[in-house]
Formats: structure tokens, sequence, C-alpha cells
């Protein structure tokens, strides 16, 4: 009989399989561009997978370049991942060549089984028996790949290929997984891995958060379920993995309408929502309702650490952006903090005289220079009665000379003077926010002329240095509850 740690052991080389694989075989290999066996193939390809490659088709030599076997059993060798997109009828038979040369893990991105009634489920039921008589694990079926950018591997339907980052996507959607991976991509945040999980016939959810936990390469876990197979199992896991890393979560179903679609879509059920809600604050997962929260806070993870507690400190360069701010903050529970007079007076020192000596702290536009904001910022955070700083609100970097029309290459350099204005200012801001150990949430319209730099632009370079910005002051807000919450858990 296995040891525990015997059995970690083997947990974490079946899932290794996966994610650094050095040979990958692809089952139903195709040359015709409109089918997904092309595409995926494509995909590896482009994406500058480093291992072997052997695509598989009995009826092609060659594809896209690469040498094409008649069959698994042709392969040289022993492949570390199967990727197997054969028709539903042929899936039982590939997952037996598979079995029968050695591979251990494969993912099934046919679609067609348990989502699609009694004769569906009959068939996933047949392939799982197979696959476990082998002692190969299985993802999906009815999935779009899987991404392990570390790896350079891009094993998946869609042609998406984001850098390799720390944020990890587990979803029961391939687009909702395609669209996390898209946009953390437009603001240069990268991804450690991501799995489409589909049907989970086999590995589920919580075996991936369960191998997440201990992948050094993960630092922030985002995920989209529709539904579990094992709801204990489920909490139990994530309850462990959160308290090393925070586990954001997107669960739909919460109405018929959605629960219906859901049986439909991946065969879950979704189950009772007042129960769920209630196990996610005992695991810990931070729970949201659509896709702009879950990468508003995946990100704010990223970038902060969870305060010590729900009192909060604003610094805004307009009144009306910090009392959007405050009422934010106090509906969702956080505590806008008085100021005492040891912090009034050093902010005194130098803001102009009618700010508004309260908190939010109102530069009432003050000087217009980044440094007042830096220093107020400082300010709230050291002050022992805050645990997080809102920043809403950077000044802008004073042209050189009054605005006249610029030749293509002085828009240029003055589009690179404002990129590299936006990513001092966030390093600051970062530094502070090192240097005592709170949260700094940023929300800002940075103001850019269309014909010198895209706001896109900046903050790519932003989040190259740990940094992101956000567009709105309840924005803000939302992320900063959820790193209260979450702090509040792990000091439970």
């Amino acid at each position: 009989m296995k040891s525990v740690y015997e059995h970690e052991i083997q947990f974490m080389t079946d899932f290794n399989k996966f994610f650094k694989p050095s040979t990958v075989v692809l089952l139903g290999a195709s040359s015709d561009p409109r089918k997904w066996g092309w595409r995926i193939l494509s995909n590896i390809l482009f994406g500058g997978f480093q291992g072997n490659i052997y695509p598989i088709n009995p009826n092609r030599d060659e594809i896209l370049g690469k040498k094409v076997y008649k069959s698994v059993a042709d392969v040289p060798e022993v492949p570390d991942l199967a990727i197997i997109v054969v028709p539903p009828t042929g899936i039982v038979t590939a997952v037996q060549d598979c079995v029968d040369k050695g591979i251990k893990a494969g993912v099934v991105i046919t679609a067609g089984f348990a989502e699609i009634g009694a004769k569906g489920v009959a068939l996933q039921k047949e392939m799982l028996e197979v696959a476990r008589n082998g002692g190969m694990r299985l993802i999906g079926p009815n999935c779009f790949g899987i991404l392990s950018p570390s790896q350079k591997l891009y094993a998946q339907m869609p042609p998406v290929y984001p850098p390799a980052g720390s944020i990890a996507v587990v979803s029961q959607s391939g687009n909702v997984g395609a669209t996390i991976a898209r946009r953390a991509m437009t603001l240069n945040f990268g991804i450690s891995r991501l799995i489409s999980t589909g049907n989970e016939a086999d590995l589920h959810v919580e075996d991936f958060f369960q191998y997440l936990g201990t992948d050094s390469l993960t630092k922030v876990i985002l995920s989209y379920v529709e539904g579990f197979k094992d709801g204990r199992a489920f909490i139990k896991i994530a309850s462990q993995v959160s308290r090393n890393k925070p586990i954001i979560m997107i669960k739909v179903g919460e109405t018929e309408a959605g629960a219906s679609a859901a049986r439909s879509h991946t065969a879950a059920l979704s189950g009772s929502d007042r129960v769920f809600e209630g196990a996610c604050r005992q695991a810990g997962i931070i729970r949201v309702h659509n896709m702009r929260e879950l990468m508003n806070i995946g990100y704010g993870f990223l970038c902060n650490p969870a305060p010590r507690g729900r009192r909060v400190g604003i610094a805004t360069l307009g009144g009306g952006w910090g009392v959007l701010a405050a009422d934010a903050c106090s509906k969702l529970g956080l505590d806008v903090v008085k100021l005492n007079e040891e912090v009034l007076k050093e902010l005194d020192s130098f803001l102009p005289g009618w700010w508004s000596r309260n908190n939010p702290v109102d530069l009432v536009a003050g000087s217009g220079m980044a440094d007042e904001m830096l220093r107020v910022i400082e300010v709230l955070a050291k002050y022992d009665q805050t645990d997080g700083v809102i920043c809403l609100g950077l000044p802008f970097p004073s042209p050189e000379r009054p605005p006249s029309p610029l030749t293509d290459e002085e828009g240029q350099n003055r589009g690179r003077l404002i990129i590299d204005h936006y990513k001092n200012v966030f390093m600051k801001i970062r530094g502070l926010s090192e240097k005592y150990s709170k949260p700094v949430i940023v929300s800002a319209e940075l103001f850019v002329p269309r014909h010198y730099v895209q706001e896109q632009d900046i903050m790519s370079e932003i989040a190259g240095v740990g940094g992101v910005c956000y567009s709105s002051p309840d924005e803000a807000a939302v992320v900063m509850h959820a790193l209260a919450t979450y702090g509040e858990f792990l000091r439970r």
C-alpha cells in the first residue's frame, strides 16, 4: 500500500505529463484548415513547442511540414501527452490505442458525450473505463484543450498564445477560458496554466486546484464553474489550496435558466446557489458574478498583499470620485476611517490650504504633480489606522512646450515619455505597498492624446512593473473588498 507521500508524488507525476510534456501525439490530425485537427496542430507548432510532435492520420503522410503516422503504435517512442480530437464513434478505440502504447495523460477535445443525453453518457462511461483500466488520466471530453505557456505548449482550439505568467485558469467552459487568456494578454498579464475541463469524466476542477496549489509558477487561480461532481471533495481541496493561493471564481447557474444551460453545456449539476455561497465563505473562495470582476480581482491579488483589516484611506484628485469611492466602500463593509490630528497636520504641510481635511483626502487638483499624490499615499499607508489605500486619479505629465502639431518622430518620443511617466509612478506605488505591507489600489483615467500613445500600451507597461489601473472608483472598492475578505479568511 502506497504512503500518502508516495500518492502525492504519483499525483504530481501524472499532472506533469499534462503541463510539462516532452512529447505530444495528436490523434485526429487533419490537413483541412476548417477542422480542429488542423487548427490544434497549427497552434502547437505556431506556439513554439520544443518537444517531439507526432500527428496521427492513416490517410496522410505529411501535415504542416510534420511527418504523419498511421497509428499511435507506429510512433517511435511513448509520448507523455495525447491530444484526442477524433469523432465520438472513434474515441474508445483511440483511448485504447493510447493505453496500449503506455500513454498516461490525455486531453479529449471531442464533444458528443454526457452533455447530449443517455447515449453520450454511456459512451463517456465506456471511454473512462478503458482509460482507468490502463492507468491513463483524462481531461475532458468536450473541452477546448490546455495551455502551459512556460513550456510553449498551446494545445487548444482557438489561436490564443498568452505569455508565461502567474495566473492559472481552470474553466468548465472553453470559450470563457479563451476570453480570460485574451484579456490577460491585452494587459500584459501572463498565464501559468489554462485548463478547459469540459465534462470532467475523469479529472475534476478540484484536482487541478490541488495541482496548482503546489505549482511554483502559479500565484492566483481564476475559475469558471457550472457545477460539481463531488461537492465535498471540492470544498475540502479548495479550503486547503486557498490558504496558500487565492481562488477567484464565477459559479453560474444561479437561476433556473442558467442551470438549464449548464446541463446542456457540460452536463453539470449546479446545485443550490445558497449552499454554494456558504461553502465559498468556508473555503476562502472569492466568488464573483461576472467576467470583469473575475479579471479585476485576479489582477488585484497578483499586484497586492492581503490587508490586515477593512480600514481604508482614500486619496483623490477630485471630490466626486472620492464620494463615489466612499459610498462604494461603505456599501461593501469597508471602513473609511477618520484621520487623526497628526495625519491632518502632516497633510497640511504640503497640500493647498483648501484641501478637504477629511478622508477621502481630496487634493482639489493640487499642484497637478504626481509627487504630491505619492506623498498622500505614503501618509495614508503608514497611518496605523489604515489597512489599505485607494488612489483615485493620477496627474498627467506636463508637456515641455505648449500643445502644437508634432512630427511623427516627436509624437513617438512624446508617447514614450508619457509611458515612462506612468510606469515610474506605478513603480513607486508598488514600492510603497511593499514598504508598508498594505495594498494600494489605483483607479484613474490615463489621459493620453490619441496620436501620442494608446492607453492599452500604458496599461501593458504598468503590468510589467507589477501594477494595474482600474477604470472607476467602484471597481477599486470591489477589489479592496475582495482582498480584505481573503485576509480575514487567512487570519481565521
